[in-house]
């Protein structure tokens, strides 16, 4: 009797373990969000809250899910000259232009990553076209952008 029980657990509990990973596998999958709309929302709130890190890291996710999002770039761009990582934020606003030449948020904050870097010249040019497409600026930065540059336009 106590052989049949072995057997019987033995037949059993493979079967039980596969179910149980199974489950496991697919609530994991169910937990892990495919939707590039999902880590943009939650990385917005992030950015809302001054968590650029938390943001960043969102972002970079939703662009792993959809490449060509061009808010996405210019968000974690935003992110990134929050972090004082002004070249990796113009990079993702070229690639912002690329998908939308429009975004006139993309070359006011484009402007101000060049202004970081002492690049006056560059960000004069980003602050026009971003006026050009209707973006305000704000006044404090034109000040400083003038005072620094030793430029008046």
């Amino acid at each position: 009797m106590k052989n049949a029980s072995n057997k019987t657990i033995w037949i059993i509990l493979p079967i039980v373990l596969f179910f149980l990973f199974s489950y496991a596998s697919a609530q994991q999958k169910q937990d892990k969000p495919k939707d590039a709309k999902f880590y943009i929302d939650r990385a917005i709130a992030y950015e809302e809250k001054g968590q650029f890190d938390q943001a960043v890291d969102d972002f970079t996710k939703a662009l792993e899910i959809d490449p060509k999002n061009a808010g996405a770039y210019y968000h974690r761009g935003i992110g990134y000259v929050n972090q004082g990582q002004y070249s990796w934020a113009i990079d993702d606003f070229n690639k912002a232009f690329e998908i939308d030449p429009k975004n006139a948020g993309a070359y006011y904050y484009r402007g101000s990553a060049y202004y970081s870097k002492k690049e006056y010249d560059k960000s004069w040019k980003d602050i026009k076209k971003a006026q050009d497409l209707g973006y305000k600026i704000p006044p404090k930065f034109l000040e400083n952008l003038r005072d620094d540059s030793a430029r008046r336009n």
